[in-house]
């Protein structure tokens, strides 16, 4: 292999790029190369910006955008500070779906984190306080799932396996399936068991949202190198002018690959990076 003259990156973060949100010395070092060369590398990610903003606090990354909610949400370059950026986009769900899905939620007593573009919102469990920051100071817990929608329609809703189990996925998913023209239901994984579920407006991908972001910085996207783990990434790979999955992907991710990376944990991404581009 030898490195091609791409123009940008776009770079999934959760089993491509980071494990339980670390990125590992040797991918950090490969983003830093890339960025001095001037090559703007765009994070696609399915979380939030906040969170994003955590996982690449070291990485001088926002200087070129953000893709995230899946592309829901896509952001101008400044976007790790409060105030310093632009929505370039956004996409939310239909309210009168989303109160459907909640309330059948409420119904079968599954938790539900509902996703707004700076907070997101869980019912709480046995023995949380009502309002409670769990994890991040962006969460915040209520009653009910219907109660988050006191707050507007969201961006979108995401269903765990860990905590609901894998029948109340697949429950869930049947459900929301009957919605199927309003929204766009994306499963994820962990190479191949499927950990979640996330419900978005039809509209929205990532591939979409790279295609907007390649329009704002005046690049085409044959000239990105796009590189992701799941489903959620086979727009991106198949759109960009090189599509890498990682070796933790789904059978289905690798078949669309242009080329398959070591796994994350095994640096996949300092791989692709060192051959591609640097």
């Amino acid at each position: 292999m030898i490195s091609m003259d791409y123009k940008a990156v776009a770079i999934d973060l959760d089993g491509t790029l980071c494990t339980n949100r670390e990125i590992h010395p040797k991918d950090k070092e490969a983003l830093e190369r890339t960025l001095e060369k001037k090559i703007p590398i765009v994070p696609a990610t399915t979380r939030m910006r906040f969170s994003t903003s955590l996982i690449l606090e070291e990485v001088n990354i926002d200087e070129y955008p953000l893709i995230c909610n899946n592309g829901a949400r896509v952001i101008s370059p400044g976007w790790k500070s409060e105030g310093e950026y632009e929505d370039w986009y956004e996409s939310y769900l239909d309210r009168n779906v989303a109160e459907e899905l909640l309330l059948y939620s409420d119904e079968k007593n599954y938790e539900i984190t509902t996703v707004f573009k700076e907070k997101k919102y869980w019912s709480k469990r046995r023995g949380q306080k009502h309002g409670e920051s769990s994890l991040y100071p962006v969460t915040r817990l209520v009653e009910n799932n219907i109660e988050a929608l006191n707050k507007g329609p969201p961006l979108s809703l995401m269903m765990r396996s860990d905590i609901n189990g894998r029948n109340g996925l697949k429950d869930f998913e049947s459900y929301a399936r009957d919605f199927f023209q309003k929204v766009r239901l994306d499963r994820h994984h962990s190479s191949q068991e499927w950990m979640a579920l996330t419900v978005y407006t039809s509209e929205i991908s990532k591939k979409q949202a790279l295609e907007l972001v390649c329009e704002k910085i005046d690049i085409s996207i044959d000239g990105v190198l796009a590189i992701g783990d799941d489903e959620v990434d086979i727009g991106l790979l198949k759109s960009a002018g090189q599509g890498i999955a990682m070796g933790n992907s789904p059978c289905s991710v690798k078949k669309v690959a242009d080329e398959i990376a070591p796994s994350c944990e095994n640096q996949g991404v300092e791989w692709a990076l060192r051959n591609y581009v640097l």
